[in-house]
């Protein structure tokens, strides 16, 4: 089955800086030396907040933040969902078409990708995770909603096996995935999260988007956490901020 939905391009650094409002750069970024996170403001005028913006992501959640909110209440609705997984050569992307919506303030920010960094981007105080997984929405106007799963090596991946099991090798084309799933059990069973508003973890890094990150990791499978470690090696963005 074909998907009607417009596909995005590349996860973030491409797909993500049109739906905020910005053109999408041509320049090469990369985890490490010179077009590694300390140079992505100087790459291309597109990437200047890297550099100098003032609410950037990730962050290190510190004790007693005044800047995050925690709460227990995460408002989506989520329900069978197919999905087109590819390597987009930075991180491995699934693109979803179903109903799946995070509804904030009255509006409604719809499913449209998740894909995983490793090691996790985010920390809580200073601790970080094996991975981190992002689902990322979008309303209407293009705004930007990014929900971030912690991952742990632990007995088995869950719901999230499936698609360990489809990882493709090398960045190339989307494959659909065999079977539908749905992304409410990618999820802990406690939705206590922190709130806060930051930027895009990738170049443009553009700001203004709204981020809920779950402080209940999900575990994922030693065999699973290799078959990630072959093709991602290490792509996490270091904190920004502490907040």
């Amino acid at each position: 089955m074909r998907f009607q939905r417009r596909p995005l391009v590349l996860a973030e650094i491409l797909a993500l800086s049109v739906l905020v409002g910005g053109a999408a750069a041509a320049a090469e970024f990369s985890y490490s030396g010179d077009h590694g996170p300390s140079h992505w403001g100087q790459l291309d005028p597109g990437f200047a907040a890297c550099g100098t913006g003032g609410a950037q992501s990730p962050v290190d959640f510190a004790s007693g933040s005044k800047l995050a909110t925690k709460s227990a209440d995460l408002p989506v609705t989520y329900r069978e969902t197919e999905g087109e997984i590819f390597n987009n050569g930075h991180t491995i992307e699934v693109e979803t078409k179903g109903d799946n919506a995070l509804v904030l303030d009255g509006v409604r920010y719809e499913l449209v990708q998740f894909h995983i960094h490793t090691p996790s981007e985010h920390t809580v105080k200073g601790r970080g995770y094996d991975m981190e997984l992002h689902l990322v929405h979008r309303s209407a106007d293009g705004k930007l909603a990014v929900i971030g799963v912690m991952l742990e090596r632990g007995k088995d991946s869950g719901a999230l096996a499936p698609i360990f099991a489809s990882l493709p090798d090398e960045a190339g084309p989307k494959h659909p995935l065999k079977a539908p799933f749905n992304p409410a059990d990618f999820l802990p069973k406690s939705r206590e999260h922190l709130r806060y508003a930051g930027s895009l973890t990738t170049p443009p890094c553009s700001e203004g988007v709204r981020w809920f990150v779950l402080l209940g990791p999900m575990t994922v499978s030693n065999e699973d956490m290799a078959r990630v470690a072959e093709r991602l090696k290490f792509n996490a963005r270091p904190v920004q901020r502490k907040l």
